[in-house]
C-alpha cells in the first residue's frame, strides 16, 4: 500500500494530531537537550551536543507517537468504510498489546461495502442485491461481462 493511499484512509483531524503530537515531541526534546545541557556544565562542545541528543530523543519518540495515531486513524477509517463499528475496532487496536490488536483486526475485518441506492444500507461488493430492500444493485458491467456479450470480437 502507498503511502497516499493509507493516507488517504486516515481520518483529517488525526493527521493534524498526529502532526502536532510529533512537532511537541521535537521541541520538548530539543528544550529537555537544551536545559540538561545547561544543568550538567558550561562546556562548549557539550551544549551542542546534548541540543543533537535532544533532536535525536525528540525525533525518534515524536515519530513514534505520530505513527502510532496515525495506524489508530487507519483502524478507524478502514473499520468506517467497511460498515464495521469504528471505535469498538479502534480500541481494541489500541488497548490489546503487543500489537495483537491490529493484527485481530486485520483478520477479521469485513469487505468494503457501498450504500444501496435506494435506502442507503451497507451491500457488500459481492451482493446483487440489497439484503434490507431487495434493490438490485447498479454496478458497470465488468470487463469479462462485455467480452463475454453477443457480438463482441474474441
Amino acid at each position: 500500500m502507498k503511502l497516499r493511499q493509507f493516507l488517504s484512509v486516515v481520518p483529517k483531524p488525526v493527521r493534524i494530531a498526529a502532526c502536532a503530537v510529533f512537532c511537541c515531541a521535537v521541541l520538548i526534546g530539543l528544550v529537555a537537550g537544551a536545559v540538561h545541557g545547561r544543568l550538567v556544565g558550561n562546556n562548549v562542545a557539550l551544549p551542542v551536543l546534548e541540543s543533537l541528543v535532544g533532536k535525536g530523543i525528540g525525533l525518534f519518540f515524536g515519530s513514534l507517537a505520530a505513527i502510532w495515531l496515525l495506524c489508530l486513524g487507519y483502524v478507524y477509517g478502514d473499520a468506517q468504510s467497511r460498515g464495521m463499528q469504528p471505535v469498538l475496532w479502534m480500541l481494541v487496536a489500541l488497548l490489546v498489546p503487543n500489537l495483537l490488536g491490529f493484527l485481530l483486526y486485520f483478520a477479521l475485518r469485513r469487505p468494503i461495502t457501498i450504500p444501496c441506492p435506494q435506502c442507503g444500507h451497507a451491500i457488500a461488493t459481492d451482493q446483487r442485491f440489497c439484503a434490507w430492500c431487495g434493490c438490485e444493485r447498479i454496478s458497470p458491467p465488468s470487463t469479462q461481462t462485455l467480452s463475454q456479450a453477443p457480438g463482441a470480437p474474441s
